[in-house]
């Protein structure tokens, strides 16, 4: 298993553990797996260069930050 497996299988754990904790209403906890997870895949993405996962999980990582803002807001 090569570095670029091994983090899209952490972002990938990360996302289910984000999602999971979504859908028990874990906030902020949620947020922050939701970012990390989004943004180790769209690491992967960009050095895959699959510029489609790479766009939607950017846009994830935004989305997330700005929630995170909200937070320490």
């Amino acid at each position: 298993m090569g570095a670029l497996d091994l983090i899209k299988w952490l972002g990938t754990i990360i996302c289910l553990l984000g999602i999971g904790l979504t859908s028990f209403n874990f906030y902020p906890s949620n947020i922050y797996f939701g970012f990390i997870g989004s943004a180790l895949w769209a690491f992967a993405g960009l050095a895959q260069k699959d510029y489609p996962l790479f766009l939607v999980e950017f846009v994830a990582v935004c989305m997330y930050a700005t929630g995170l803002w909200m937070v320490f807001k």
